[in-house]
């Protein structure tokens, strides 16, 4: 029998995961009981877990739950995990993700319920109660306090799920014990999480706790739902500020309250009161409004922007509530102030692509083009905080200002992390698996869940001025059913950013189109991205897997992503890398021989568990390879050159009157394990050429080539009108020779602005396959954006009427592959590099000059440099001696005789592990070579 009262208000508090080590995660120790005071607030119960299968713990819950009950020989865990995460944590299933061991993983040891137990001291408060809130389970659970069953699974599940329970009547004074008994998690039966086709799913589905459960205490009267709304002025001079927060009495008498709220933000504090009666047993909700309180009107507030448009100042609130002279509870959180609003681009008649045009956000009155990719969390859903920053760091140094969450939500710390870094937030639900099944298909008891994880999501996310929107639809719409579940509870937690129905062209009933579209997901040629005219619309009326630039693509890229020979060897063997570029692979679509990291041939999307779809274009484009290392040097350039394509193509067409590219989302950003598929930096914070394709395409103040009609462009995605600039277009043959050349001042170019300064002349007579170099300068001859590209008088040609609506990638014509093989015949260049690092914090900072020293006319073409750790007399160690993480301003260069291009690269100088810094140098066709970097 379940004892426990359910308390149906979702806590108004923040989920956080407990760090971990920072270069992997954590190993096993004896976990310390966790603690709880008698004051007012809640705690996260993230130790003293241990776990258990049942099929060795054999005894019950009411056995399990006592705090005498001895866990001898159960596994500890440092915070609340998957049972994956915390096997790996005990030792179990070393270097997991190595070559295919993770098939090796027994399932059937998660065919069985496992236990989660911890213990932990309470000291109840006199006259207060106790509440303990769960945080999202993975599967289903029945939960346990000392010996009583409180909870059932038939309720206890969803991965977003928060129940609180007043266990008042079961804690003690000392020693207390929580059990669950968690059944296996299945995707398609609960809401719960799943990584779809991104990668092999855990052995264990996930099973586990979601986030770490709360112990909160507090008096007669608790404080839930705090929350500050805002309605700011349209040119963001003023803000009024309404906070609401609900009083709940869990006594059977009437109680009189005080909540008291106080907002500071640098010197400012703003402080205000009300004082309410609240019945036995009832909840009211308290409002503050400039209406009663003038302070909560902000004269010129302090303005949260996207890091690329200005600063990101965060606003605290403290809360707590007094019953008789003292503190019965209490909370606090950050938020800012910002506008966000989103619309449809117009449409013109006979010329846009799509019925209902195309999904555009503005925040602070500034139409933003988006530019992100895809998020994913580890596979086994570990945490690490500083892991998670130095992802933002890289999302920072690509220029990218957005993260889409398909599902998958992080801890709080991540969007904490985002507030603080000015990366903004795509939130919404997955697709596929139980979220998108028909309504017909929930009982009213998932649908109950379902309100329940969409009222704790909108509370939970609300305030965090990074999360600009969220998508009530994945790859389908919500129908009424559905839709009227999620608005319901968004609108019942004041959530105040736009939604949208789907992330494909779909509509759901209120609200209405999306706008957004999908793929592909596949290789394509870097043209394909540039592509215009009526050709590309298609047929498929939902406009969805099909066309180049145009449109707010909600997931795209193309496809495989090849690591660097570094990054290959940390998780491959060597007979696994020789299927990589096996000659096999370039017969076509789905040859080659199978590879377990290749991608999700367990998905959708079969035929790309193999690099046949990747490397035959390769193939065809740049002529052959032999090893694994002249395969390297062709897949790093066509990743860099196809990804920058991308970026810059979305960049550049975002300003077309009849169809602009609002946003852009790259599928993936990253992956939860070590991949060959959809990830712009692996597991490792490896960076191959996608990186620094993406990363060139994301400078601040930009100069690109379209491929469509040979125009150069200029983009600037600053927040500051950019003067004064001249850009150079300088066609070049491949034996050096400058066949043309073309220099023009480029007029005022405003914030987010593009502009056509410039079409080049390529001569009849140039090289089959030759180069493009744009330089952006100052007045002062300063270099703004410098961009190479290896071009061809054979464009691609792809077949439109087989490429579009099947979204697997670009369909060739016959023949119908650019020609870069000149670039196979290269004679060797000669370059010279000198480098130097100092301190900067607890950060070093490599500075590395590359010049090219040729005498002749030959360039060094795509050149590298990487920083590993070295002897001080200037050798590399050897083996895993790569610096990451690690943030260059540039790399893979291209450069003529008399050329010389400066690099910067900061990573941590803990890195290093005590080791001199050297650089190592190589290129398409310059020979690896290694130079001190001494710490001066």
């Amino acid at each position: 029998m379940v004892r426990s009262p359910l308390i149906m208000v979702a806590f108004a508090g923040v989920v956080t995961a407990a760090a971990v080590t920072p270069s992997h995660f954590a190993t096993a120790a004896p976990p310390p009981a966790a603690a709880v005071a008698s004051g007012p607030g809640s705690a996260q119960l993230t130790s003293g877990w241990r776990i258990q299968s049942s099929a060795t713990a054999g005894a019950s819950g009411a056995e399990i739950s006592r705090p005498d009950y001895s866990a001898t020989g159960w596994l500890p865990i440092s915070q609340p995990e998957t049972l994956m995460a915390g096997l790996i944590e005990n030792g179990r299933y070393p270097d997991v993700f190595y070559s295919d061991r993770l098939k090796s993983v027994p399932t059937d040891q998660f065919a069985v319920n496992w236990w989660y137990r911890d213990q932990l001291t309470v000291h109840p408060r006199a006259g207060g109660r106790t509440y303990l809130t769960m945080n999202g389970v993975l599967g289903t659970a029945d939960l346990w306090v000392n010996g009583t069953k409180v909870a059932d699974r038939a309720q206890l599940q969803g991965a977003y799920s928060r129940f609180e329970y007043d266990i008042t009547p079961y804690v003690h004074d000392g020693a207390n014990a929580i059990a669950l008994d968690v059944a296996k998690n299945d995707p398609k039966t609960y809401l719960s999480d799943s990584q779809l086709d991104w990668n092999p799913h855990s052995p264990d589905q996930n099973t586990g706790l979601r986030f770490a459960p709360q112990l909160s205490q507090a008096g007669p009267v608790s404080l839930r739902n705090v929350h500050v709304g805002q309605s700011n002025a349209k040119d963001l001079s003023s803000s009024d500020l309404t906070i609401k927060a609900d009083l709940r009495n869990d006594t059977a008498t009437a109680q009189r309250a005080e909540v008291r709220e106080t907002i500071t933000h640098g010197g400012i504090r703003v402080a205000v009161s009300a004082r309410a009666d609240v019945p036995a047993g009832a909840t009211r909700t308290v409002t503050l409004s400039p209406a009663d309180h003038r302070q909560l009107h902000l004269s010129h507030p302090a303005v949260w922007w996207p890091y690329q448009l200005g600063g990101q100042p965060l606003y605290h609130l403290a809360a707590d509530v007094r019953v008789g002279g003292r503190t019965s509870d209490q909370y606090a959180e950050d938020f800012g102030i910002r506008t966000v609003t989103s619309d449809l681009t117009p449409v013109v008649d006979g010329k846009t692509h799509a019925p209902h045009g195309y999904r555009r956000f503005l925040v602070n009155g500034v139409p933003l083009v988006i530019r992100g990719g895809g998020w994913s969390p580890d596979m086994f859903l570990r945490y690490d905080p500083r892991n998670i920053g130095d992802q933002l760091a890289y999302v920072k140094n690509l220029g990218l200002n957005t993260l889409r969450f398909e599902g998958n939500l992080p801890p709080d710390d991540m969007f904490a992390q985002m507030d603080r870094a000015g990366i903004l937030a795509m939130p919404g639900w997955q697709c596929c698996d139980r979220w998108e099944d028909p309504i017909a298909k929930w009982p009213e008891a998932l649908r109950a869940n379902a309100a329940n994880q969409a009222t704790r999501v909108a509370q939970w996310l609300r305030n965090h001025p990074s999360v600009f929107t969220y998508f009530q639809g994945s790859d389908e719409a919500p129908d009424a059913t559905k839709e009227t579940i999620y608005l319901d509870a968004f609108a019942a937690a004041d959530w105040q950013t736009p939604q949208v129905a789907s992330a494909e062209y779909k509509s759901s009933p209120k609200l209405g189109p999306s706008g957004g579209k999908e793929g592909p997901y596949n290789y394509v040629p870097p043209g394909y991205w540039w592509a215009n005219g009526p050709e590309t619309a298609g047929s498929d009326p939902t406009f969805t897997n099909t066309g180049s630039a145009w449109g707010y693509d909600t997931e795209t890229s193309a496809g495989n992503t090849v690591p660097t020979q570094d990054s290959l060897n940390r998780f491959l063997t060597p007979a696994d890398q020789a299927k990589i570029w096996d000659l096999s692979t370039t017969k076509g679509p789905g040859t080659g021989p199978d590879l377990f990291h290749v991608a999700p041939s367990y998905g959708s999307y079969t035929k790309t568990a193999r690099m046949g779809q990747y490397n035959t274009p390769l193939w065809n484009r740049y002529g052959p390879w032999t090893d694994m290392a002249s395969y390297q040097k062709i897949a790093q350039m066509g990743g860099y050159e196809v990804t920058r394509a991308q970026f810059e193509a979305y960049l550049g067409r975002s300003k077309d009157p009849a169809n602009p590219s609002p946003g852009v989302i790259y599928w993936m950003l990253n992956k939860a394990w070590p991949s060959l598929h959809w990830n712009l930096y692996n597991y490792d914070f490896d960076q191959p050429g996608v990186y620094f394709g993406a990363l060139k395409a994301g400078e601040p103040v930009h100069i690109m080539y379209d491929y469509a009609d040979g125009s150069v462009k200029v983009a600037n995605l600053t927040r500051t009108r950019q003067d004064g600039l001249s850009a150079t277009a300088r066609i070049i043959d491949m034996d050096g020779t400058v066949k043309g050349e073309r220099r023009v001042a480029v007029s005022g170019l405003a914030s987010q602005d593009v502009q056509t300064v410039l079409t080049p002349k390529v001569p009849s007579d140039i090289s089959r396959t030759y180069f493009a170099e744009l330089t952006l300068k100052r007045r002062d001859g300063g270099t703004v954006s410098r961009n190479v590209y290896w071009l061809s008088t054979k464009p691609d040609a792809v077949d439109w009427s087989k490429t579009l609506g099947q979204g697997s990638g670009a369909v060739f014509e016959p023949g119908g592959y650019a020609d870069l093989t000149g670039l196979q015949s290269l004679p060797a260049a000669t370059v010279r590099a000198t480098a130097s690092t100092r301190r900067d914090g607890a950060d070093a900072v490599t500075t590395i000059t590359i010049r090219n020293t040729g005498t002749g006319r030959v360039p060094a073409v795509f050149t590298r440099a990487d920083v590993r750790r070295g002897t001080p007399d200037g050798r590399a160690l050897g083996g895993d001696d790569q610096v990451r993480p690690i943030r260059w301003s540039d790399d893979y260069v291209t450069l003529w005789p008399g050329q010389s291009q400066t690099l910067t690269a900061r990573y941590r100088a803990a890195d290093l592990r005590g080791s001199s810094p050297v650089v190592t140098i190589g290129g398409r066709n310059v020979a690896d070579g290694v130079v001190r970097a001494k710490i001066g």
